[in-house]
């Protein structure tokens, strides 16, 4: 019972913090005049996704645990593109994918080009054919290097369709200085790490019940506690009526995800991490490039939803392939 009264008061407390924190990169968003894209993709997407990084730490270097670890990580990214679908469904009358600029195709390219190389990493780590520099594996810093580069390309896209971003977001924040608003924002990353880490701790809880896998406890289980940020920032995001953030914020989580699978390496000093991931993460990081890929035909396409569904064919691909990637993960 008394499991359950701290998953409650945690959970309304994410949904608080992961409300305002949303708001925050909004005002950010006018104040930097980057724009909701830029913002979502690499501030609001970095902030969201730290839970992964404290929790995937923890595994690794205390417990010993790398396949639960990276399975939190494909299981985040498929869940992120999970929230698509479920954003479609509170979004309105309007189809989520066809109100979000198309631009976004940028980043959803960006983050399956990491899942690929993350996928590679593991498949030749099985076939011993893995280059490690010193503890670390080369698909670790290639990862990293192409966040880096991702997060670079976004910005200087966004700034070359800047004066056009400026023109289409209404000023509303004249009555906050940008200082604050950096303030307010690292403050509330800060409470949603330690919000997002007690959640993963609580479900960890529960799973040690359960005689499951750590593949898929890590996909399913923790993908789910450490994502419900994201969720709660995306749903948030759509009451503001700012679209673009909730979207860039789910692409740019991916893109972030795979960074730090890199930094789990990085940390993880008692063999080749890629080595003892399990072989079915590279499904993983597969369903998850096909989920990438309906979402960039549904920014392309910006299908109409049908009269009678309360979500659009591209959002109803999305779920049935979250739900089929997830039965076959427990079938292994």
């Amino acid at each position: 019972m008394l499991l359950v009264i701290q998953i409650v008061v945690c959970v309304i407390l994410v949904i608080f913090v992961g409300t305002w924190l949303s708001q925050s990169a909004d005002i950010l968003a006018e104040k930097t005049g980057l724009g909701r894209s830029w913002v979502g993709a690499i501030l609001l997407a970095g902030a969201t996704s730290l839970p992964e990084l404290a929790v995937g730490i923890s595994a690794v270097v205390v417990f010993n645990a790398p396949d639960l670890a990276a399975g939190g990580i494909f299981g985040s990214c498929l869940f992120n593109l999970f929230i698509l679908a479920l954003l479609d469904i509170f979004t309105g009358p309007s189809p989520l994918l066809q109100r979000a600029q198309i631009s976004h195709a940028l980043a959803a390219g960006l983050g399956s080009i990491l899942l690929g190389v993350a996928a590679a990493g593991i498949l030749l780590a099985q076939s011993n054919n893995n280059l490690i520099f010193g503890w670390v594996g080369s698909p670790s810093i290639v990862l990293i290097v192409l966040y880096l580069v991702s997060a670079r390309i976004i910005a200087r896209f966004e700034l070359r369709r800047r004066t056009e971003v400026l023109e289409r977001e209404v000023v509303q924040y004249e009555h906050i200085k940008r200082q604050q608003a950096f303030l307010i924002f690292a403050t509330l990353s800060v409470a949603i790490v330690v919000l997002g880490v007690w959640l993963a701790s609580l479900g960890d809880r529960v799973a040690t019940v359960t005689g499951l896998g750590q593949s898929f406890i890590g996909a399913l289980l923790l993908a789910a506690t450490t994502s419900l940020p994201e969720v709660v920032a995306g749903l948030a995001a759509i009451r503001l009526n700012a679209v673009d953030l909730a979207v860039s914020n789910v692409f740019g989580s991916n893109i972030f995800n795979m960074a730090i699978l890199g930094v789990y390496d990085l940390a993880y000093f008692r063999g080749n991490l890629w080595s003892n991931v399990s072989s079915v993460h590279i499904f993983t990081a597969v369903v998850a490039m096909m989920m990438t890929s309906v979402a960039i035909v549904g920014l392309i396409y910006r299908a109409a939803r049908p009269s009678r569904l309360y979500i659009t064919w591209d959002g109803l691909a999305l779920i049935l392939l979250y739900i089929s990637g997830m039965y076959i993960i427990y079938r292994s």
